[in-house]
């Protein structure tokens, strides 16, 4: 049975000060982590309910409530009024819930049941998501303001298949919200979404979540040559700004690394007078100190991410690692000898 996803994100966002929809969270917005949930649970056709002017990720059909202010129950009934007529069910999920697990879908999707609308309980409570069939559709009529489905299902609950799950996910109201949510890189301090089945670099002191935008990032440039004149600046940057715990790897990448930098930002060399430098240094038998990491840095791997084309790739590398270079000023007179004495 196909199903499609209704998404309900036309919220005011009074709360959060801003469009939460747009809100970054990792490398993607909360909108469009939302909306790759319901991809990834196999939801389709993906309806995000949005106020004018947020746009949706191509592959989402945007159904425009005109009227944010009506709360939940209207944005509700738009987008149920979209689902496509030969699609019998729609799983109703909210837009400032990005934390929802897959399996908490795939458990509405896989509960058989006669009755109409399958919903989600924890500790007592019924609360997105919802598995609507279609024959319940025109419950939606009943909704009232900013309650959505919930006073739906208090009235009728002889029309309601319950499945338990562990808890219900957390609504992001505030920026607070958002913070708690995410996982701070151990080397950079970004913040993503856990990624619990990812991978980690052996020595590198990046996250998960954080290797895989890195992944992403050299992604680019590796598939186009307008982005991938800059990749040597960037492997530098990133890996400086991850060194890890203490050991001969990793004191290593990071000295060598700190002197690309350096000649990069103060020589001028590019990439190709660099690569020999780096081997050299590389194959050397030598003891690297270990130099203490800055506390906070103010660019990171996701604002190199925001590129939207070649030009600003450049310069956005570049300008991350200014930032980076100037974090770990405490040690600039100790690598600017080393940079020195490598050009020898």
């Amino acid at each position: 049975m196909q199903v499609a996803a209704v998404i309900l994100a036309a919220g005011a966002s009074s709360r959060f000060g801003r469009p939460k929809q747009l809100a970054p969270l990792g490398t993607a917005t909360m909108l469009f982590a939302v909306c790759d949930l319901a991809h990834r649970a196999g939801l389709r056709p993906v309806i995000a309910v949005v106020p004018p002017g947020i746009a949706v990720p191509p592959d989402v059909v945007a159904e425009v409530n005109p009227e944010p202010a009506a709360g939940l129950s209207r944005s509700l009934r738009l987008g149920l009024a979209a689902v496509p007529a030969e699609l019998d069910a729609a799983v109703v999920l909210l837009g400032d819930q990005p934390t929802l697990p897959i399996s908490t879908i795939r458990a509405l999707l896989e509960t058989s049941s006669d009755r109409p609308i399958i919903a989600s309980s924890a500790d007592g409570r019924l609360a997105p998501p919802v598995l609507l069939r279609r024959t319940a559709f025109g419950l939606a009529d009943d909704a009232v303001g900013d309650e959505g489905l919930r006073s739906v299902l208090d009235r009728h609950p002889g029309l309601v298949a319950n499945v338990e799950v562990a808890a219900h996910p957390p609504d992001v109201d505030t920026p607070m919200d958002l913070e708690s949510l995410g996982e701070a890189c151990p080397g950079c301090g970004a913040r993503f979404l856990p990624l619990t089945r990812g991978t980690t670099h052996e020595y590198i002191g990046a996250s998960a979540a954080c290797w895989a935008a890195f992944g992403e990032l050299i992604a680019r440039e590796f598939q186009d040559p307008g982005y991938g004149w800059i990749h040597r600046h960037t492997v530098d940057v990133y890996a400086v700004q991850h060194p890890g715990v203490d050991g001969k790897r990793q004191r290593q990448s990071i000295s060598i690394h700190l002197i690309g930098l350096c000649h990069w930002l103060e020589h001028g060399l590019g990439g190709a007078r660099l690569n020999p430098i780096t081997r050299r240094l590389a194959r050397e038998d030598r003891e690297w100190p270990w130099l203490d990491a800055p506390a906070v840095y103010g660019l990171t791997v996701l604002d190199a991410l925001a590129a939207e084309d070649a030009e600003s790739h450049g310069r956005l590398v570049r300008g991350w690692a200014e930032s980076v270079w100037q974090a770990w000023s405490a040690h600039h007179e100790l690598v600017r000898r080393w940079a020195s004495e490598a050009l020898d």
